[in-house]
Order: C-alpha cells, then structure tokens, then sequence
C-alpha cells in the first residue's frame, strides 16, 4: 500500500490548538504551512512550530524531505531519529485507527515516557495504523528547543540529538514541568524524568544547570559496549546540548524582560547560537599571466574543461540522446540465474539460433591481460 494514496494519511486540520497532520504530508509540506503560520500567528504560539522547522533544517537534504513524512520517522522508531526528541519532548498527540470486528476504532497516544517500549518499538498495536500527528501551539511561558550533533553540520545522522520543553510559572524563572528527550543514548529516544522532577519549582539559573548536569550523567549512564562507540563523547555531549538549550531560553527570558538582560555572561550568548552553513557559492581561482607571455603559451592560463559548456547548457549528447541507427546493434550482459555458482559450462547455440542475435562473447575472446582487470582479485 503506497501511503500517499491513502487520503485519510494525508489530512491537514487546524484548529484553535494547533495543526493536525496526516502521516503521510511529506515534511516539505509540513515545513511550508509551519513556517508560514510562524509569519502569521504571535511567536509564543509557535516554538514549537519553529523548533519543528529549525530541525527539518537538518532533516537528510531536501530531496528525501520532499518524499518522507512524520508518520514514517515515528513508526521506525530510529533511536538517532531528528524529530522523535522533538515529538517526546513536546508530548505530541498520535491519532491511531484500527479496523476490529468490521469496525474502525480510533485512539489517542501521547508521545512521551512509555511509548518507545524498545529498539523500533512503541506502543502502537501491530494490527493499528498510525493517521496522523497533532502539533500544538505553545503558551507565553512555554519555551522548546532542539538541537543535534552530527559529524557534519548538514545532511548526517546524529550522534545525539536533544529536545528541551519547559513551561515556566507565570511571568517568572521558576520551572513549572519541563520535559527532556534524548536521542543516541539508548535504543530508543529516551526523557530523563528524574532529572526533569528534580528541576520543577527551581529558578533557571546557573547553579541548577550544574545539578542538572550531575543528574543527567547518572540517569543516561550509556554502557561501555553500546553500539555506535564515543561513550565518553555522546555522554558529555549530553550535557553540553542541556546547556547550549539553557543558554538559548535564558536569551529568551531577557529579551521577554522576564530576567535581567545581563543574567547571561556577554562570553556564553554566542553559544546558544546555532551554525548555518552561508549560501554556497562557486568561483575559479587563477593567476593572472603577464601581458608579454606568448598567446601559444599555456603556462599559467585558465583552461575550461572541453566539454564543459556543453554539459552546463545541456547541449552535451549522450548515448540516449543519439537516434536508434538502421543496422543498429544491442550488448547486453548475460547474467547468472544462480548466486555464488561456479560456471561449469558455456553453450549460447540456443540464444544464437534466434533471429537478431549475431553474436556471444566470453572470456575466451579475451586475452589473458584482459581477462585480469579487477582491482581487487584480478579475476574477471
């Protein structure tokens, strides 16, 4: 069953509370309709949209964004997935349908503690489907973040990602609930709720983070044989992506007028900054010869590539673009119909009997130099 025909997985509702989206909207689509009500709507109702597109940012490239969608990324369940500490961190409410007794029946899941019960596996029954993904608008005094290490900063799987949801008392520094998800810490996305339960009624503040910091070592401890290696580096880079979400929600709460404006140390603010790579742009370094050198000579000068103007205007011709030819002949190769088969035999005299077929060559019309082309066992 392809997904994206199925019109009941492609369904986008809004409401008062937030968008509804299909399982199956690709994330370019949830992208679009994100960043525009971040244009339209007051910005304390929309963090949670605007962690959403910071983090389809680094979502694969665009080409698989175009295709993917939400509900297969949840389903999967990869423990290094961008958005499931996204959705965990936020609670995000799933819509699942099953088909009992000649009936639809229709749920609610949270996601959240609970609901990723081991590698690849959640919650969600075998015989249910999984329709769609509730996104909710954010209050005044809720804040979300989310950021992800990777090897580069672009199109690369996580080494950990992070996902930090807080909601404040009102017009104030001091935790109401917060809710933290992790990814590349377990074989699942895995929430500290200790460390969460420990940081409800304290103020936002430097010395938490350093509780904060002690507690999350013990709670995601990360075995020494886990799979992926860099144990000491993904547990310190926990700590670090708490902090670098500290850093950011602190600059957050000054500039609300919530804090003062110098709570945050001017040598720390850049670090709840994120990188993004500048727009790329192409240019050809090259010396400048000096005006007597000789037009015939081509030492120092620029060369263009033979073909490349034609390849850049498309004009180039390639064997597909060439006509079929009167008299034209086809090569294909003739493979084997068994794996890992020692080929005893050689007989075409049954494919050369048939009209059109001219010709059958092997390895016998090769020479022995020919023959030993491969760069590895020079056996071809």
């Amino acid at each position: 069953i392809n997904p994206t025909q199925v019109k009941e997985l492609l369904e986008i509702k809004e409401s008062q509370d937030g968008i509804y989206f299909g399982a199956a909207v690709s994330l370019m689509e949830i992208d679009a309709l994100l960043r525009q009500r971040i244009e339209q709507l007051p910005e304390s109702e929309t963090r949670l949209f605007q962690c959403t597109v910071d983090m389809l940012h680094y979502f694969a490239g665009k080409q698989i964004r175009n295709v993917a969608c939400l509900g297969g990324n949840i389903m999967t369940g990869s423990p290094i997935s961008d958005m499931n500490p996204v959705l965990s961190a936020a609670g995000a409410q799933l819509e699942v349908a099953s088909f009992v007794d000649g009936k639809l029946q229709k749920r609610s899941v949270h996601m959240g503690t609970g609901f990723f019960t081991g590698y690849r596996r959640n919650v969600i029954e075998a015989h249910e489907v999984l329709l769609g993904i509730h996104f909710r608008k954010t209050t005044p005094d809720q804040y979300i973040v989310a950021f992800k290490q990777a090897r580069r900063r672009d199109d690369d799987i996580a080494i950990v990602n992070a996902a930090i949801n807080v909601r404040f008392e009102e017009k104030s520094n001091i935790v109401a609930r917060i809710s933290m998800a992790f990814g590349g810490m377990a074989p699942t996305t895995v929430l500290a709720p200790r460390t969460s339960q420990l940081m409800v009624g304290q103020e936002w503040s430097h010395q938490l983070v350093e509780r904060v910091a002690e507690s999350l070592c013990t709670e995601l401890p990360l075995a020494a044989s886990a799979p992926g290696g860099m144990i000491a580096y993904r547990r310190a880079l926990v700590v670090s992506l708490f902090f670098k979400a500290y850093l950011a929600i602190s600059l957050k709460l000054s500039k609300s007028g919530i804090t003062s404006s110098d709570a945050l140390p001017p040598e720390e603010r850049s670090g709840a900054e994120t990188f993004h790579t500048p727009v790329l742009k192409s240019a050809q370094l090259f010396e400048r010869v000096c005006s007597d050198q000789p037009i015939c000579d081509p030492i120092g000068r620029p060369k263009v590539h033979a073909a490349a103007l034609k390849q850049a205007t498309g004009e180039a011709i390639y064997t597909d673009d060439i006509p079929r030819m009167d008299g034209e002949v086809y090569l294909a190769f003739v493979l084997s119909t068994k794996p890992r088969a020692k080929i005893t035999k050689l007989d075409a005299s049954e494919a050369l009997a048939l009209d059109g077929v001219h010709q059958f060559f092997c390895y016998k019309d090769l020479t022995e130099h020919e023959n030993e082309v491969g760069p590895v066992f020079h056996d071809e």
